[in-house]
């Protein structure tokens, strides 16, 4: 039984390394792969841009900055 779930395991993982590489060739052929930086620093750009997330984010600054002045405070340590 355990040489037989050692044997599958291999043989998926075999399977999943050559899916990978047929991938990884296709896309270098067809050119999708150079295209993929640019689009992933796009999406990123985008999403940084997004009014929303931009209001989120100054909302976790603001709880992050509250809380590590209270944090000094209770510490015994003064801000100035």
């Amino acid at each position: 039984m355990n040489n037989n779930r050692s044997m599958m395991t291999s043989l998926l993982t075999i399977g999943a390394a050559g899916a990978a590489i047929y991938g990884i060739s296709k896309g270098m052929q067809n050119g999708t792969l150079q295209k993929l930086p640019q689009q992933v620093s796009n999406m990123v750009q985008n999403t940084l841009n997004n009014p929303n997330v931009q209001q989120v984010t100054d909302q976790v600054q603001s709880m992050v900055g509250s809380q590590s002045n209270n944090q000094s405070n209770t510490d015994g340590n003064t801000t100035s």
